[in-house]
């Protein structure tokens, strides 16, 4: 008895580089282009895996969104100065500046959390989401500052 191909089993996908040599080589793919003498390379990227599962998507969706906002967050604290003067009061701290600028950050983030849940809710539906945006622009500001300013702090 013959065995029949699995119907499940993917097809074998073309691997992600490829090796042509020089002119003497007579690869059909090569087209009329000639290459000079020697090894080329090429790499062709895999495509991106889509999110399989509705989980997955809202996941990235969320971290999407808060990207956008606490970046939006960060450019409006450079804007406004707060940024530069961030940055400014972390070279004085040297080693310490790391450390120094999280640690505003958690205050920022303490405060927005304070306020927003308190106080917030006595303003209009329509303007919470905006003053707990606004809330946020410290944080985000000296998150940023640390990680543009602090030394060693990226590593």
């Amino acid at each position: 008895m013959s065995q029949s191909p699995d119907p499940q089993e993917p097809a074998e996908e073309p691997p992600w580089w490829s090796i042509r040599k020089g002119p003497e080589s007579s690869d059909a793919d090569q087209g009329s282009a000639e290459l000079p003498p020697g090894v080329h390379v090429t790499f062709t990227p895999p495509p991106a895996p889509e999110p399989t599962s509705d989980r997955d998507k809202e996941r990235r969706a969320r971290a999407r969104r808060w990207l956008l906002v606490h970046g939006a967050g960060a450019c409006v604290g450079y804007a406004l100065g707060l940024g530069p003067s961030t940055a400014q009061f972390l070279d004085t701290l040297g080693p310490g500046g790391t450390a120094a600028g999280l640690a505003l950050a958690a205050f920022g983030w303490i405060f927005a959390e304070v306020i927003g849940e308190r106080y917030v809710r006595i303003l209009p539906s329509r303007l919470r989401p905006a003053a707990h945006w606004a809330l946020r622009i410290p944080m985000s500001t000296a998150l940023l500052a640390t990680a543009l300013h602090a030394p060693a702090a990226l590593i």
